[in-house]
């Protein structure tokens, strides 16, 4: 898989297990974090698979974490949580 390099990228082990670059095993909820250094990656299924391949260049904004969100300032962080605990996120069925 070809990438470009300066993009970031990613790649989670939904089901199965994996070789990367043909040295690293990443078993299943394995989480692979690359260096912005190359633009080819090499996957190999080592039973049946699942990977969610995450890349995109990088927006260069900044990061304000916290708890399940992720957002750019503390008042986002804050509106996020307002949001959530109001039902504007939606609800899940059981």
């Amino acid at each position: 898989m070809n990438l470009p390099e300066n993009f970031n990228t990613g790649i989670l082990v939904i089901e199965g297990n994996a070789k990367v670059n043909n040295t690293e095993d990443a078993p299943v909820d394995h989480f692979v974090l690359f260096n912005n250094d190359g633009e080819t990656i090499t996957l190999e299924a080592l039973e049946d698979s699942i990977l969610l391949v995450l890349s995109g260049e990088p927006i260069h904004e900044p990061i304000a974490p916290y708890g399940p969100f992720l957002m750019n300032t503390k008042e986002e962080l804050i509106q996020a949580f307002e949001d959530f605990n109001t039902g504007k996120f939606g609800q899940l069925e059981d």
